[in-house]
Protein backbone atom coordinates (compact mmCIF):
# COMPACT_ATOMS: atom_id res chain seq x y z
CA UNK A 1 0.00 0.00 0.00
CA UNK A 2 2.82 2.16 0.95
CA UNK A 3 4.69 1.27 -2.16
CA UNK A 4 1.77 2.40 -4.17
CA UNK A 5 1.30 5.49 -2.92
CA UNK A 6 5.06 6.66 -2.83
CA UNK A 7 4.93 6.18 -6.57
CA UNK A 8 1.62 7.83 -6.83
CA UNK A 9 3.81 11.04 -5.19
CA UNK A 10 6.68 10.26 -7.59
CA UNK A 11 4.71 10.73 -10.66
CA UNK A 12 2.67 14.06 -9.53
CA UNK A 13 6.23 15.26 -8.65
CA UNK A 14 7.79 13.94 -11.97
CA UNK A 15 4.39 15.65 -13.87
CA UNK A 16 4.87 18.82 -11.96
CA UNK A 17 8.71 19.53 -12.36
CA UNK A 18 7.99 18.04 -15.87
CA UNK A 19 5.38 21.12 -16.62
CA UNK A 20 7.50 23.67 -15.11
CA UNK A 21 10.54 22.67 -17.05
CA UNK A 22 8.23 23.00 -20.18
CA UNK A 23 7.05 26.22 -19.05
CA UNK A 24 11.01 27.59 -17.88
CA UNK A 25 12.09 26.57 -21.38
CA UNK A 26 9.28 28.38 -23.50
CA UNK A 27 10.22 31.86 -21.82
CA UNK A 28 13.69 31.46 -21.66
CA UNK A 29 14.34 32.17 -25.37
CA UNK A 30 17.01 33.93 -27.04
CA UNK A 31 15.85 37.57 -27.82
CA UNK A 32 18.00 39.95 -30.39
CA UNK A 33 19.84 42.55 -29.16
CA UNK A 34 17.38 45.68 -29.18
CA UNK A 35 18.23 48.80 -30.86
CA UNK A 36 19.43 51.89 -28.70
CA UNK A 37 17.10 52.68 -26.00
CA UNK A 38 17.20 56.19 -26.75
CA UNK A 39 16.79 56.38 -30.40
CA UNK A 40 13.75 57.65 -32.20
CA UNK A 41 12.59 58.05 -35.36
CA UNK A 42 9.76 56.90 -37.85
CA UNK A 43 9.10 54.27 -39.27
CA UNK A 44 8.44 53.82 -43.62
CA UNK A 45 6.01 51.43 -42.66
CA UNK A 46 4.51 53.22 -40.13
CA UNK A 47 0.48 51.54 -40.44
CA UNK A 48 1.64 49.01 -43.17
CA UNK A 49 3.98 47.26 -41.47
CA UNK A 50 3.16 42.80 -41.80
CA UNK A 51 4.24 39.84 -39.98
CA UNK A 52 7.16 38.12 -41.48
CA UNK A 53 7.41 34.36 -41.38
CA UNK A 54 7.38 31.80 -38.68
CA UNK A 55 9.67 30.03 -39.47
CA UNK A 56 10.24 27.37 -37.14
CA UNK A 57 6.46 27.07 -36.54
CA UNK A 58 6.26 27.98 -32.57
CA UNK A 59 3.33 28.49 -31.02
CA UNK A 60 3.52 32.57 -29.81
CA UNK A 61 1.23 34.30 -27.10
CA UNK A 62 1.35 37.80 -26.66
CA UNK A 63 -0.36 39.76 -24.10
CA UNK A 64 -1.53 43.36 -24.47
CA UNK A 65 -1.95 44.68 -21.57
CA UNK A 66 -4.51 47.43 -21.41
CA UNK A 67 -7.39 49.45 -19.63
CA UNK A 68 -10.80 50.70 -20.77
CA UNK A 69 -11.72 53.39 -18.96
CA UNK A 70 -12.38 55.78 -22.14
CA UNK A 71 -13.07 56.29 -25.94
CA UNK A 72 -9.56 56.49 -26.30
CA UNK A 73 -9.30 52.51 -26.11
CA UNK A 74 -11.70 52.13 -28.24
CA UNK A 75 -9.38 52.31 -31.56
CA UNK A 76 -6.27 51.09 -29.76
CA UNK A 77 -7.82 47.77 -29.67
CA UNK A 78 -9.03 47.95 -33.01
CA UNK A 79 -6.17 47.97 -33.83
CA UNK A 80 -4.72 44.87 -31.48
CA UNK A 81 -7.72 43.08 -32.83
CA UNK A 82 -6.86 43.69 -36.78
CA UNK A 83 -3.14 42.73 -35.25
CA UNK A 84 -4.53 39.86 -33.93
CA UNK A 85 -6.76 38.57 -37.04
CA UNK A 86 -3.29 38.78 -39.35
CA UNK A 87 -1.32 36.47 -37.26
CA UNK A 88 -3.97 33.76 -36.98
CA UNK A 89 -2.32 32.28 -40.01
CA UNK A 90 1.14 32.15 -38.41
CA UNK A 91 0.54 29.89 -35.08
CA UNK A 92 0.41 32.87 -32.74
CA UNK A 93 -2.45 34.09 -30.19
CA UNK A 94 -2.93 37.89 -28.80
CA UNK A 95 -4.86 38.40 -26.01
CA UNK A 96 -6.20 41.77 -25.31
CA UNK A 97 -5.88 42.07 -21.38
CA UNK A 98 -7.65 44.47 -18.93
CA UNK A 99 -5.05 44.58 -16.44
CA UNK A 100 -7.31 47.81 -13.95
CA UNK A 101 -7.85 51.04 -14.13
CA UNK A 102 -5.61 53.16 -13.47
CA UNK A 103 -1.45 53.64 -15.50
CA UNK A 104 0.16 52.95 -12.61
CA UNK A 105 2.95 50.73 -11.19
CA UNK A 106 0.76 48.76 -8.89
CA UNK A 107 -2.05 47.76 -11.66
CA UNK A 108 0.95 47.13 -14.52
CA UNK A 109 3.03 45.46 -12.35
CA UNK A 110 0.99 43.14 -11.03
CA UNK A 111 -0.76 42.46 -14.77
CA UNK A 112 2.69 41.80 -16.65
CA UNK A 113 3.26 39.31 -13.31
CA UNK A 114 0.23 37.50 -13.74
CA UNK A 115 0.95 37.58 -17.55
CA UNK A 116 4.48 35.83 -17.28
CA UNK A 117 2.60 33.30 -15.16
CA UNK A 118 0.63 32.19 -17.81
CA UNK A 119 3.53 31.86 -20.61
CA UNK A 120 3.25 34.29 -22.25
CA UNK A 121 5.97 35.04 -25.18
CA UNK A 122 5.75 38.59 -25.20
CA UNK A 123 3.99 41.19 -23.23
CA UNK A 124 2.83 45.11 -24.34
CA UNK A 125 2.23 47.41 -21.87
CA UNK A 126 2.42 50.91 -20.60
CA UNK A 127 5.44 52.46 -18.58
CA UNK A 128 4.39 55.76 -17.73
CA UNK A 129 5.09 54.80 -14.05
CA UNK A 130 9.15 54.31 -13.41
CA UNK A 131 7.61 51.75 -10.86
CA UNK A 132 6.72 49.26 -13.75
CA UNK A 133 10.37 48.48 -14.28
CA UNK A 134 11.78 46.38 -12.31
CA UNK A 135 8.59 44.00 -13.17
CA UNK A 136 9.41 44.48 -17.56
CA UNK A 137 13.51 43.98 -16.25
CA UNK A 138 12.33 40.79 -14.66
CA UNK A 139 10.05 39.75 -17.64
CA UNK A 140 13.03 40.11 -20.02
CA UNK A 141 15.81 38.18 -18.05
CA UNK A 142 12.97 35.50 -18.08
CA UNK A 143 12.95 35.54 -21.85
CA UNK A 144 9.77 37.47 -22.08
CA UNK A 145 10.04 39.91 -24.86
CA UNK A 146 8.36 43.24 -23.85
CA UNK A 147 7.53 46.40 -25.64
CA UNK A 148 5.84 49.66 -24.54
CA UNK A 149 3.11 51.90 -26.54
CA UNK A 150 1.95 55.59 -25.54
CA UNK A 151 3.60 56.28 -22.34
CA UNK A 152 6.65 55.35 -20.75
CA UNK A 153 9.42 56.85 -18.24
CA UNK A 154 12.86 58.59 -19.54
CA UNK A 155 14.08 55.96 -17.43
CA UNK A 156 15.52 53.07 -18.86
CA UNK A 157 14.45 49.59 -18.74
CA UNK A 158 14.80 46.38 -20.97
CA UNK A 159 11.65 46.82 -23.04
CA UNK A 160 12.72 45.94 -26.97
CA UNK A 161 10.98 49.08 -27.90
CA UNK A 162 8.31 51.83 -27.29
CA UNK A 163 5.93 52.66 -30.21
CA UNK A 164 3.73 55.60 -29.57
CA UNK A 165 4.17 59.76 -30.35
CA UNK A 166 6.62 62.39 -29.25
CA UNK A 167 4.40 63.78 -26.06
CA UNK A 168 6.71 66.46 -25.25
CA UNK A 169 6.53 67.17 -28.78
CA UNK A 170 2.73 67.34 -29.10
CA UNK A 171 2.48 69.56 -25.69
CA UNK A 172 4.39 72.08 -27.50
CA UNK A 173 2.41 72.13 -30.31
CA UNK A 174 -0.70 72.34 -28.61
CA UNK A 175 1.10 75.26 -26.87
CA UNK A 176 1.54 77.19 -29.65
CA UNK A 177 -1.26 76.76 -31.04
CA UNK A 178 -3.13 77.93 -27.72
CA UNK A 179 -0.84 81.12 -27.82
CA UNK A 180 -1.72 81.73 -31.30
CA UNK A 181 -6.07 81.16 -31.01
CA UNK A 182 -5.67 83.78 -28.10
CA UNK A 183 -3.74 86.38 -29.61
CA UNK A 184 -0.50 85.63 -27.24
CA UNK A 185 -1.97 86.82 -24.05
CA UNK A 186 -4.51 85.71 -21.43
CA UNK A 187 -5.80 83.26 -18.97
CA UNK A 188 -5.88 79.06 -19.83
CA UNK A 189 -6.45 75.98 -17.76
CA UNK A 190 -4.65 73.20 -17.92
CA UNK A 191 -6.69 69.78 -17.23
CA UNK A 192 -4.34 66.77 -17.10
CA UNK A 193 -5.29 63.26 -16.85
CA UNK A 194 -2.67 61.85 -14.23
CA UNK A 195 0.08 63.77 -12.82
CA UNK A 196 1.91 60.59 -12.02
CA UNK A 197 1.84 59.37 -15.71
CA UNK A 198 4.83 60.48 -17.52
CA UNK A 199 2.75 60.83 -20.62
CA UNK A 200 0.76 63.41 -19.61
CA UNK A 201 3.65 65.37 -17.89
CA UNK A 202 5.83 65.41 -20.89
CA UNK A 203 2.26 67.14 -22.27
CA UNK A 204 1.78 69.34 -19.54
CA UNK A 205 5.26 70.51 -19.56
CA UNK A 206 5.87 70.76 -23.25
CA UNK A 207 2.48 72.95 -23.33
CA UNK A 208 4.13 74.94 -20.33
CA UNK A 209 7.19 75.71 -21.88
CA UNK A 210 5.84 76.72 -25.42
CA UNK A 211 4.08 79.08 -23.89
CA UNK A 212 6.45 80.76 -21.64
CA UNK A 213 8.70 80.64 -24.38
CA UNK A 214 6.96 82.06 -27.14
CA UNK A 215 4.18 83.80 -25.25
CA UNK A 216 5.22 84.89 -22.16
CA UNK A 217 1.86 87.07 -21.30
CA UNK A 218 -0.03 84.23 -21.03
CA UNK A 219 -0.92 83.39 -17.37
CA UNK A 220 -1.71 79.85 -16.34
CA UNK A 221 -4.70 80.07 -13.59
CA UNK A 222 -4.84 76.17 -12.62
CA UNK A 223 -3.84 72.95 -13.22
CA UNK A 224 -6.12 70.14 -12.15
CA UNK A 225 -6.21 66.06 -12.53
CA UNK A 226 -9.61 64.50 -14.08
CA UNK A 227 -8.28 60.90 -14.00
CA UNK A 228 -9.18 61.02 -17.59
CA UNK A 229 -12.55 60.76 -16.70
CA UNK A 230 -14.82 63.09 -18.75
CA UNK A 231 -17.40 63.96 -15.74
CA UNK A 232 -14.86 65.44 -13.94
CA UNK A 233 -13.48 66.96 -16.34
CA UNK A 234 -17.20 68.97 -17.28
CA UNK A 235 -17.08 70.41 -13.62
CA UNK A 236 -13.36 71.08 -13.57
CA UNK A 237 -13.92 73.33 -16.54
CA UNK A 238 -17.24 74.87 -15.46
CA UNK A 239 -14.77 75.59 -12.01
CA UNK A 240 -12.68 77.84 -14.45
CA UNK A 241 -14.94 79.70 -16.04
CA UNK A 242 -16.63 80.24 -13.27
CA UNK A 243 -14.07 81.47 -11.33
CA UNK A 244 -12.37 83.33 -14.28
CA UNK A 245 -14.97 85.07 -16.10
CA UNK A 246 -12.66 86.23 -18.77
CA UNK A 247 -10.80 82.76 -19.06
CA UNK A 248 -9.31 82.45 -22.59
CA UNK A 249 -8.54 79.13 -23.14
CA UNK A 250 -8.52 75.10 -21.55
CA UNK A 251 -6.12 72.76 -22.33
CA UNK A 252 -6.65 68.88 -21.34
CA UNK A 253 -3.91 66.88 -21.75
CA UNK A 254 -5.23 63.18 -22.02
CA UNK A 255 -8.79 61.92 -22.01
CA UNK A 256 -12.31 63.67 -20.63
CA UNK A 257 -11.32 66.02 -23.39
CA UNK A 258 -14.82 65.57 -24.77
CA UNK A 259 -16.60 66.58 -21.16
CA UNK A 260 -14.81 69.57 -20.62
CA UNK A 261 -15.35 70.84 -24.17
CA UNK A 262 -18.90 70.02 -23.47
CA UNK A 263 -18.78 72.29 -20.05
CA UNK A 264 -17.16 74.74 -22.54
CA UNK A 265 -20.13 74.53 -25.26
CA UNK A 266 -22.88 74.67 -22.19
CA UNK A 267 -21.68 77.61 -20.69
CA UNK A 268 -22.16 79.37 -23.34
CA UNK A 269 -18.51 79.78 -24.05
CA UNK A 270 -18.17 78.30 -27.96
CA UNK A 271 -15.68 80.53 -29.63
CA UNK A 272 -14.85 82.41 -26.96
CA UNK A 273 -12.87 79.65 -24.72
CA UNK A 274 -10.50 77.74 -27.17
CA UNK A 275 -10.44 74.46 -26.03
CA UNK A 276 -6.92 72.78 -27.57
CA UNK A 277 -6.64 69.23 -26.82
CA UNK A 278 -5.67 65.43 -27.90
CA UNK A 279 -7.23 62.11 -30.16
CA UNK A 280 -9.26 62.18 -32.98
CA UNK A 281 -12.27 60.07 -31.61
CA UNK A 282 -16.11 60.58 -33.14
CA UNK A 283 -16.57 62.24 -29.38
CA UNK A 284 -14.13 64.78 -29.86
CA UNK A 285 -14.34 65.37 -33.81
CA UNK A 286 -17.95 66.18 -33.90
CA UNK A 287 -16.87 68.81 -31.40
CA UNK A 288 -14.39 70.19 -33.74
CA UNK A 289 -16.87 70.51 -36.54
CA UNK A 290 -19.24 72.17 -34.31
CA UNK A 291 -16.26 75.31 -34.08
CA UNK A 292 -16.12 73.94 -29.75
CA UNK A 293 -12.81 72.15 -30.32
CA UNK A 294 -10.03 74.77 -31.36
CA UNK A 295 -7.49 72.23 -31.94
CA UNK A 296 -6.88 69.09 -31.63
CA UNK A 297 -3.61 66.54 -32.23
CA UNK A 298 -3.60 63.32 -32.81
CA UNK A 299 -1.42 60.12 -32.27
CA UNK A 300 -2.21 57.49 -34.18
CA UNK A 301 -4.17 55.48 -31.55
CA UNK A 302 -5.15 52.81 -33.81
CA UNK A 303 -1.68 52.27 -34.75
CA UNK A 304 0.01 51.72 -30.96
CA UNK A 305 -2.21 48.56 -30.97
CA UNK A 306 -1.59 47.25 -34.18
CA UNK A 307 1.96 48.01 -35.39
CA UNK A 308 3.42 47.18 -31.72
CA UNK A 309 1.64 44.05 -31.74
CA UNK A 310 2.79 42.86 -35.23
CA UNK A 311 6.12 44.50 -34.53
CA UNK A 312 6.65 42.21 -31.34
CA UNK A 313 5.82 39.15 -33.40
CA UNK A 314 8.42 40.21 -36.13
CA UNK A 315 10.51 40.98 -33.25
CA UNK A 316 10.14 37.32 -31.37
CA UNK A 317 9.28 35.09 -34.21
CA UNK A 318 12.05 36.56 -37.22
CA UNK A 319 14.46 38.38 -35.18
CA UNK A 320 13.32 41.76 -36.83
CA UNK A 321 14.56 44.31 -34.90
CA UNK A 322 12.52 47.95 -35.20
CA UNK A 323 15.11 50.59 -36.17
CA UNK A 324 14.52 53.04 -33.04
CA UNK A 325 14.24 52.55 -29.41
CA UNK A 326 11.49 55.14 -29.47
CA UNK A 327 9.19 53.91 -32.96
CA UNK A 328 7.04 57.41 -33.17
CA UNK A 329 4.04 58.20 -34.98
CA UNK A 330 2.62 60.66 -36.96
CA UNK A 331 1.18 63.29 -35.15
CA UNK A 332 -2.05 65.28 -37.33
CA UNK A 333 -3.59 68.56 -36.01
CA UNK A 334 -7.40 68.95 -37.03
CA UNK A 335 -9.30 72.69 -36.38
CA UNK A 336 -12.51 73.53 -37.71
CA UNK A 337 -11.27 74.90 -40.86
CA UNK A 338 -9.20 71.72 -41.61
CA UNK A 339 -11.90 69.14 -40.59
CA UNK A 340 -12.75 67.20 -43.66
CA UNK A 341 -9.18 66.27 -44.05
CA UNK A 342 -8.76 63.99 -41.38
CA UNK A 343 -12.66 63.34 -40.54
CA UNK A 344 -14.94 63.30 -43.75
CA UNK A 345 -18.72 62.99 -43.49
Amino acid sequence: MYRKILILILCVLTLNYSCHRSSSQRNLRTLPEPPQYFSEGKAEDQGSVMPVANSKNEHIKIAFLAMETNPWWTPVKAGVMEAKELLKDFNTEVDWIVAGDRHTADVFGIAIEAAMAQNYDGIICLAGDEGVIPFINKAVDAGVAIATYNSETNKESKRAFFVGADNYQQGRICGEKMGQLIGGKGKVGIITGFFAVEAHELRRNGFKDALSEKYPEVKIIGEVENTDLADIAYNQANDFMSSFPDLSGIYITASGQFGAATAVRDYGKKGLVNVVCHDFLPETMGLVKEGVIQAIIDQSTKLQGRDTVIRLYNYIAGGIVPPFGKMLLDTPVATPENFNQYWPD
